[in-house]
């Protein structure tokens, strides 16, 4: 037997597993965000079915892509709309427009022009009904001897020229009567309707969220709270949700305002008077051109109660507040 040290076997080399440079580059945290970067969004997509650590990471990549190309908002609102499709106990009302006006009344007269424009589409109101508060309207179906509740409100709106008068209407309503409004908004010009007087510097269009108010023991009508000032050709969506009523039929809403591309502008909640929901309408009350993007309304059914919200006294309150 050979004792030559040249003669004895060479030991084996432990084999290393061969890591592709997408994946060597992906393990370095500090270099993921620049691969994110630098593939394009057809790219992006793929990612998933390259390996397990792309797949897990696939949120965060996501949201990456969508921060750098500036679009964050608008994917936000893609991922939010999936999980409001499989929120249990909740019916949803969503309005995109990609069907035209099928599913909306046009209601009778004339003034109002309403037609669907642009892409992603949607709804044009130029003119108004006359100063009056009608429009297109979508009614909920009840099944008898039930009622609905609305839990929340989403619309997008867009003054191209700014707000000029009241215009723009996008709110919920209590079967009977289209003056009693559960809550919604319209843009309006700053002290419009109201009879303290404003500088003429300070009548400027602002956005305004209307809920039924108690002005007097037992009396009630629709009052406005300004949400926020208007920049013409800037997409506001404005968001809601709705508390359950108290034992004196008040609920709290909270509203929120996010200008396209910016962050939230204001949130604030707001008390008004709870009432069984009927329709959702949208209209001009004066002559105007505004831009309605996606509504969606969430809600739900219940048993049905004496709602004060619909006595025939509301009706003859002074429609001035209801502008």
């Amino acid at each position: 037997m050979s004792t030559d040290p040249a003669a004895a076997p060479v030991p084996k080399r432990a084999r290393t597993p061969y890591r592709p440079p997408l994946l060597s580059l992906w393990a370095r945290n500090d270099l993921a965000d620049s691969v994110v970067a630098f593939l394009p969004g057809t790219n992006l997509s793929k990612l998933p079915v390259i390996c397990r650590s792309l797949r897990a990471a696939q949120p965060l990549v996501l949201f990456t892509a969508a921060r750098r190309l500036k679009v964050l908002d608008r994917a936000q609102d893609a991922f939010l709309d999936v999980l409001r499709e499989v929120t249990p106990d909740r019916r949803w009302f969503r309005e995109k427009w990609t069907g035209g006006l099928d599913r909306w009344q046009m209601d009778d007269g004339e003034g109002t022009r309403a037609d669907i424009v642009g892409s992603p589409p949607q709804l044009r109101l130029r003119g108004c009904h006359g100063g009056d508060h009608r429009g297109i309207s979508h009614r909920f179906y009840r099944s008898a001897g039930r009622s609905l509740t609305v839990k929340s409100l989403r619309a997008q709106v867009t003054f191209p020229d700014g707000v000029s008068c009241a215009s723009g209407y996008v709110w919920l309503v209590t079967p009977g009567s289209h003056l009693n409004a559960i809550g919604g908004f319209y843009g309006k010009v700053r002290g419009e309707g109201s009879s303290e007087a404003v500088d003429a510097a300070d009548q400027v269009g602002v956005l305004t969220w209307v809920a039924r108010q108690e002005y007097a023991e037992g009396k009630y009508k629709n009052r406005c709270t300004e949400l926020c000032t208007v920049t013409p050709g800037v997409c506001y969506e404005v968001s809601a949700s709705f508390s359950d009523a108290d034992d004196d039929g008040f609920m709290i809403t909270t509203v929120t305002v996010t200008p396209r591309g910016q962050p939230p502008s204001i949130v604030c909640c707001i008390e008004g008077r709870a009432g069984v929901l009927d329709a959702v309408r949208i209209y001009n009350f004066q002559d105007c051109e505004a831009y309605i993007g996606d509504v969606e309304v969430g809600y739900e059914s219940e048993d049905d109660e004496d709602d004060e919200s619909d006595d025939e006294s509301d009706e003859e309150d002074d429609e001035s507040e209801d502008a």
